[in-house]
């Protein structure tokens, strides 16, 4: 009583001994890469993209590796391109937004109750495996290459 109370969003309970024990989060709202981030928000800017009949955003890795991974359909007759897609949502969001991912289904994955089934999205694709890759041509090279996918987390840069 008489003290300032902030709406976080976090969702928390008083211990016994008088500590706080953090449950989560009372909305979606995520932390990727430092930034706070309501998927519903991402969600709604693919809705609006040409062709996009449905999209749920979700977030892929755990602790310091965590990205956003999109899931879109298409309308009937319509097909939908990933690049078109993130150029629609670079338009209308900033980057720190843009899934680093994303994935056409035919359809979104349902669990009993009709609602999609989050944990049943498959896995994105990994892109940089069928990108041009070009070695390293040289010692310097080399340590940048093995630096960056060190830091990156991922097999060759």
């Amino acid at each position: 009583p008489g003290e300032r109370l902030y709406r976080t969003g976090d969702k928390a309970r008083w211990l016994e001994d008088g500590t706080l024990d953090f449950l989560g989060r009372v909305d979606f709202q995520v932390k990727v890469r430092g930034f706070r981030i309501e998927p519903g928000e991402i969600e709604t800017a693919l809705h609006a993209a040409p062709g996009v009949n449905e999209a749920v955003v979700v977030v892929r890795g755990v602790d310091t590796d965590k990205r956003l991974v999109g899931y879109v359909t298409a309308h009937e007759g319509h097909t939908l391109e990933v690049e078109d897609l993130k150029a629609h949502l670079r338009r209308h969001l900033p980057e720190y937004m843009v899934p680093s991912a994303l994935v056409v289904l035919e359809a979104l994955p349902l669990n009993v109750n009709g609602k999609v089934d989050r944990k049943a999205l498959p896995e994105p694709e990994d892109t940089s495996r069928s990108a041009g890759f070009v070695a390293p041509r040289n010692a310097t090279e080399e340590q940048l290459a093995a630096l960056f996918a060190e830091v990156l987390r991922v097999e060759r840069v």
